[in-house]
């Protein structure tokens, strides 16, 4: 569409926004925002231009059409902080014709939608040159008619700022003259930010004010320059009339998760609450909403009630924002908080292909706030509503998370843009640093319910008047509703225990005698009720409180008839429901309790006998074994899920032996699919409590490749030297075979190659004596890598032949793949380039062939170099990036490393000194991860091509030469004799 048209039909045009670069008499500079109103003429805020020196203007920046004018300042009121710059079309460009203005009436309540575009200080970038640019930045929002009526200017409520780089200065900086839209007609002008107000609010300048406020000579100046036929005459926008558009049903929110509460169709009041939740919900300043109140209060029924109404299409408050493109829900009481839960379920909300994509971030090796950055760059604008249930159970007194995963999922939110919005209830609030604070709201249920409300529930728990509670007066159910409060979950509890004591019938009088005088009356009611339950009810209440998820009925029986063959847990749920102690899901079929009564029924256990916390904890674990699912049919994280659960309830048991076992059995399975960080948490919670030998050895051993994976390499040398130890004493050959091979491989990581060959050696050995024909071949292959790295390639190729006669006997197609893995790298090592190729592809289709990806980074690690050696770069980068992404789905920091080091060498050979640069410090940190000692020369890589990019070529040189000596003699890395040439290079041309 040409301008002309564009103009017809009014609105921001992208080709006419203008960034203003200014140099001040000073010799300074800054930046701003403008729009080019005419066909010479671009309208910006006094204060960019203010004391200028000279001006440019600048249009289509680094796009196709970029061009720039010298500009002057044609007409400026300091007053109203507005000016307009005239400047010298290009020859031959297409007349501009003038851009239509309106305002936004201010004698009426209304919210107007708006947009502006330009060149904020938080949208600095830099480019592939190494230098900085600021991005365009489409800022949409709002305009709320009556607001700032006293100065005369628009209040924008717009998305908060992504970042906030210098504290001194607004990161709203650079986009101050940027025009103001609503819908076809330009109304303002960007002006200013007041960092009290948030980092989600703009101040405009209103042009109808501008125009008002000025004398009638510089009206008329102004009125020319801007295309005005008549500036007294601007049409308001709110007026302007709007053809008909159909109504059109919202698409359904997509839902994840079970609603976090039961027993909504008996929600009562909280409008206000409500109403308060979604006002919040809806304004794009505010990241989380906490909901926060006493225990039993109801803040998980509220917070409920508004998912509900969101999946309904409907916004609490009459609130103006988009619905929700997705609604999750999670809860510490069910299916658990944690950033690898939030990360999956987020993921399930964006569809199948969106999912399989993050999950692919998920099992790649990089850093939390990568893959944190990638979850929420897929949510894009759309707006998704997470819940988080009972977030006081992730909290230390203090109000800190103690997870510092989670604490980096919630450092996320809170700095990145086109995040979820979080709605989170919890007995005490998530403890914010202070600048987070004003991007959080909390909304306090201190009350109970209203006294009518409080009395039309108490009538509903006895809908058939069976208990009597129904026929009372509306004053006596008000006096018993006040004397618990008003609190929902008593209200519950109080009409249960008179249905629960079927021998005396108490009255609802005499329920309440004996509590009045305790502080928790809630509290005070549910251990009332536990002690009226039958034997039968409690043990099926206990059973239900260890397990603490939701859980079908075949679990509940299972667990019981460890400590009573003969219990009837049929009738017992049935009594349990029937008395509102235990909620059931029809749907899945799972039995659950109220999160208050679990956790006073668990504080109630006994700690010794059959029916003790230990022994329950120890069927609940005994359960989830025998009902996981068989290695062979394992996929996904999910299908370990069971196995995790049992080591929870055997750490919770005590059973820290069992435990240990159950983490040698999922241990390296949950590392190989991106849950290395998971898999060390568990594995700390038994440091120093795990007795027995076997079991220890089960769990320095899963811990180890956990740390080899994950690092620091040093702790999993530790490991594995201890695991030996402990394998010599009992005389397990087995477990000393995988101790040796991972005691060798941890050295062999490190650079320790002397130290390395005599573990792989032993390791070699011991599988032969074991027959384990597999593990011998993979000790073989790290002994010949040992080799290589040594330098001697004559004596890794030997390894590569004995490898290769052991895959002809066995026609294993993984041994025969890792006799080419050993080839690749012996040739690697003895600079026979072609070779090397020809040999990693092959080893890439054998272990293709095999089903496995073990080595696959490396042998396009290895074709990478070899390609850079014989002068072929691009080719060389196109494989180095091949090899980076198997070895991120690898998970492994150490070989990423290498690749991103090799990538940053191919680059500078390429004269792309950013990039360079870029990828040495990516490679630095990946490396400083595995605790591998390369890191320190990606660092000085890295300070090299920075320097270089300035440019300050003997700086670069001394980098190039410390990088040099530190990467040793690590074939799978550029040879340091190249960086070494180089600098001399550079030296001798300075």
């Amino acid at each position: 569409m040409n301008a002309e048209a564009t103009a017809r039909r009014g609105g921001l045009d992208p080709h006419r926004i203008a960034e203003v670069i200014v140099a001040t008499a000073a010799g300074g500079g800054r930046r701003g925002s403008g729009y080019r109103v005419g066909d010479t003429a671009v309208l910006t805020a006094f204060h960019v231009v203010a004391g200028a020196a000279a001006v440019q203007v600048r249009f289509d920046a680094d796009r196709p059409g970029e061009w720039a004018a010298a500009a002057e300042l044609a007409w400026s009121d300091p007053g109203t902080d507005v000016a307009v710059l005239t400047f010298t079309a290009p020859p031959g460009g297409a007349p501009v014709p003038a851009a239509r203005f309106g305002r936004i009436g201010d004698d009426r309540h209304a919210v107007i939608d708006v947009h502006a575009a330009g060149f904020p200080l938080w949208k600095r970038r830099r480019g592939a040159d190494g230098r900085q640019f600021r991005e365009l930045h489409q800022a949409d929002g709002t305009v709320a008619a009556l607001s700032n009526l006293r100065t005369g200017t628009l209040e924008i409520t717009v998305a908060a700022a992504a970042a906030d780089p210098d504290p001194a200065v607004s990161p709203w900086s650079g986009m101050s003259g940027a025009a103001v839209w609503a819908g076809p007609f330009l109304v303002g002008v960007v002006a200013e930010h007041h960092r009290g107000e948030g980092l989600g609010r703009l101040t405009a300048v209103r042009v109808d004010h501008t125009l008002r406020q000025l004398a009638d000579g510089p009206r008329a100046r102004l009125a020319a320059l801007l295309g005005l036929p008549d500036p007294a005459v601007l049409p308001d926008v709110a007026a302007e009339p709007e053809a008909p558009v159909p109504p059109v049903p919202p698409v359904p929110s997509k839902v994840i998760g079970l609603p976090v509460a039961h027993g909504l169709e008996l929600f009562k009041d909280r409008v206000e609450a409500r109403d308060l939740i979604g006002r919040h919900l809806a304004d794009p300043g505010i990241r989380m909403v906490t909901v926060t109140g006493r225990r039993g209060i109801g803040k998980s029924a509220v917070a409920a009630k508004v998912m509900e109404l969101l999946e309904r299409g409907e916004w609490p408050g009459h609130a103006r924002a988009p619905l929700p493109a997705g609604l999750i829900n999670l809860s510490t009481r069910t299916s658990g908080v944690s950033l690898e839960r939030l990360y999956f379920d987020c993921a399930r909300a964006l569809g199948p292909a969106q999912e399989a994509r993050l999950l692919e971030v998920w099992a790649a090796d990089r850093p939390v706030p990568d893959k944190i950055d990638e979850l929420f760059a897929a949510m894009g604008d759309r707006l998704f509503v997470v819940l988080v249930d009972n977030l006081e159970d992730r909290l230390l007194d203090d109000g800190r998370l103690d997870d510092e995963d989670l604490d980096t999922f919630f450092d996320c939110l809170f700095r990145a843009r086109g995040t979820p919005r979080l709605l989170v209830t919890s007995q005490l609030p998530l403890r914010l640093p202070p600048e987070l604070r004003r991007f959080a709201a909390e909304v306090e249920l201190s009350d109970g319910l209203p006294p009518a409300e409080s009395v039309a529930l108490l009538r509903e728990f006895d809908q058939d008047g069976s208990l009597g509670v129904a026929q009372l007066s509306d004053a006596e159910l008000l006096r018993a509703a006040v004397r618990v409060h008003r609190v929902p979950r008593a209200l519950e509890l109080l009409v249960g225990a008179m249905a629960d004591d079927t021998l005396l019938l108490p009255t609802l009088e005499e329920v309440l005698e004996d509590f009045t005088l305790r502080e928790d009356v809630v509290a005070g009611l549910a251990e009332d009720r536990y002690q009226r339950l039958s034997a039968d009810h409690r043990n099926v209440l206990n059973v239900l409180a260890v397990l603490r998820t939701p859980a079908p009925r075949e679990a509940v029986e299972w667990i019981a008839a460890g400590s009573d063959p003969a219990l009837d847990v049929t009738a017992a749920l049935s009594g349990l429901l029937r008395t509102r102690m235990v909620a059931v899901d029809r749907r899945t079929r799972t039995y659950v309790l109220h999160p208050m009564d679990a956790d006073l029924a668990y504080g109630a256990l006994s700690a010794e006998g059959p029916l003790g916390r230990p022994a329950l904890e120890r069927r609940a674990a005994e359960w989830y074994a025998r009902t996981a699912p068989p290695r062979r049919d394992w996929r996904t994280l999910d299908d370990v899920q069971a196995h995790r659960r049992a080591f929870d309830h055997r750490v919770r048991a005590g059973d820290m032996d069992e435990a240990a076992f159950v983490m040698g059995a999922i241990g390296q399975w949950m590392v190989w699919h991106g849950s290395a960080a998971a898999a060390i948490s568990m594995h700390l919670t038994l440091e120093e409590q795990v007795n027995d030998d076997r079991a220890r050895l089960a769990h320095l051993i899963s811990f180890g490749h956990a740390r080899l994976s994950g690092g620091p390499l040093p702790h999993a040398l530790e490991l594995f030297t201890e695991a030996a130890e402990v394998a010599e004493r009992v005389e397990d050959r087995r477990a000393l075979q995988e101790a040796m091979f991972g005691l060798g491989d941890a050295h062999r990581q490190l650079g320790r190659l002397e130290d390395a060959t005599g573990p792989l050696a032993r390791a070699g050995a011991l599988a032969r004596e074991n027959g384990d024909a597999e593990a011998e071949a993979h000790a073989v292959l790290s002994l010949s890598l040992a080799h290589s790295t040594l330098g001697d390639g004559e004596a890794a190729l030997a390894g590569a032949d004995r490898l290769a006669e052991l895959a002809a006997v066995s026609r294993d197609k993984l041994t025969e793949a890792r006799s080419l893995n050993a080839r690749f790298t012996a040739l690697l090592t003895l600079g026979r380039w072609e070779e090397t190729i020809a040999a990693g592809d092959r080893a890439v289709r054998a272990y293709g062939a095999a089903g496995v990806q073990e080595a696959t980074d490396y042998a396009l690690n290895a074709k990478g170099v070899s390609l850079l050696a014989l002068g072929r770069p691009e080719e060389a980068l196109a494989c180095l990036e091949e090899a980076l992404r198997a070895a991120s789905a690898m998970e492994n920091p150490r070989t990423e490393g290498v690749c991103l080091y090799n990538t940053a060498w191919t680059q500078w050979t390429l004269g792309r000194y950013g990039l360079a640069a870029e990828a040495a410090e990516r490679s630095a940190a990946s490396l400083e991860r595995a605790g591998a000692a390369e890191a320190s020369a990606a660092q000085a890589l890295g300070e090299a091509a920075r320097a270089r990019s300035v440019p300050a070529a003997r700086e670069a040189a001394d980098a190039l030469v410390r990088a040099a000596q530190a990467a040793g003699d690590n074939v799978e890395m550029v040879r340091p004799a190249w960086l070494t040439a180089q600098a001399e290079a550079l030296r001798e041309h300075a």
